[in-house]
């Protein structure tokens, strides 16, 4: 039933093209089956943390590397559903992962992507992801700022729809729901107020090339720190 009305509201968006921008109800009934709460465990078991993650192919979902941390095992949970996880590709210094789930049962719809060197400042935009393991949170705010290196490429997207810790590695997404950057985290420092940063979309297409480096460098420290 809930796929059925997932395929009528895809249906619904395709006739009417780019006419309005979505509400955020008709957002979450559109993101939400392919944001994933995470899970992470040690090498006995036991649970190490959570965040979040976004599927944006069959089968493939974006988090943030320190979501994954150094744990043994993490699986990807939904709604008492739990599918077990496998690191694809990794980007350390940017802090995108990519994981996927073998099982052949997990068929989440993927999310579109947007291009974030698109964005401007004052754009509204919505957060979903899960903090502190609350499964399926919702936020919304703007786009506050977007953030360039020396050479003007865009590196962070600030906006002041609120997140907290758990949240890291789900989506933010502009008013058509598609996916312009991933949550990675939160300024805390005292009179600090929705600094909130997200990675942009873009790096994607980055991940391939960059993880090749650093993959073996990371399973390699990761087998270090387990013992196994």
């Amino acid at each position: 039933m809930r796929m059925r009305k997932l395929v009528a509201l895809l249906c619904l968006l395709a006739c009417c093209g780019e006419a309005a921008a979505l509400e955020p109800d008709q957002l979450f009934k559109l993101i939400s089956p392919s944001v994933w709460l995470v899970r992470t465990f040690d090498a006995d078991g036991l649970p190490r943390g959570a965040g979040s993650a976004v599927v944006i192919r069959p089968g493939k979902l974006i988090t943030n590397c320190h979501v994954l941390g150094k744990a043994s095992a993490f699986s990807l949970i939904k709604e008492r559903v739990s599918y077990k996880g496998k690191l694809e590709e990794v980007d350390l210094e940017r802090d995108f992962c990519l994981v996927s789930v073998a099982d052949e049962r997990f068929d989440a719809p993927l999310v579109k992507l947007a291009d974030s060197d698109q964005l401007v400042v004052g754009q509204r935009v919505v957060t979903l992801g899960n903090p502190r393991a609350l499964e399926m949170t919702l936020s919304d705010g703007l786009i506050s700022r977007l953030q360039r290196d020396d050479d003007g490429q865009l590196e962070a997207i600030q906006t002041s729809a609120p997140f907290s810790p758990g949240s890291s590695g789900g989506g933010l997404f502009d008013m058509d729901g598609r996916l312009i950057g991933i949550t990675q985290r939160i300024n805390v420092s005292t009179g600090s107020q929705n600094l909130n940063f997200a990675l942009p979309i873009n790096w994607l297409r980055d991940l391939p090339a960059r993880s090749k480096a650093q993959l073996d460098e990371y399973r390699a420290a990761s087998k270090s720190a387990t013992g196994k």
